[in-house]
């Protein structure tokens, strides 16, 4: 699956993360991070839909967000790496816990 735009990552992104899982969709997961490794300039377009999701209400579309970008950290390069520091998602990871 070759995401060929932004919206295309976010829509992605959103699939992967959709509040009417019943957990981690892990071929979706994949995917996307097949995606980034054959395409690297997805990865701030994905790493921004993720960061997105993880600011979401849902506490189940956070988890499910948390889990693709481990997935990301796991299976991605140094360029996702670089997003993930760059975008800030660690801020809003903290925010979520202090929410809690």
């Amino acid at each position: 699956m070759a995401l060929a735009s932004s919206s295309s990552a976010t829509v992605a992104v959103e699939k992967a993360t959709s509040d009417l899982l019943m957990g981690p969709d892990w071929t979706m997961n994949i995917e996307i991070c097949d995606s980034i490794n054959s395409n690297h300039w997805q990865s701030k377009d994905v790493v921004r839909a993720v960061k997105k999701r993880i600011q979401h209400k849902s506490t189940k579309v956070q988890l499910l967000a948390l889990t693709l970008l481990e997935t990301m950290v796991k299976n991605c390069g140094d360029q996702v790496h670089f997003q993930i520091a760059e975008r800030n998602i660690l801020d809003e990871m903290i925010k979520i816990v202090r929410k809690k």
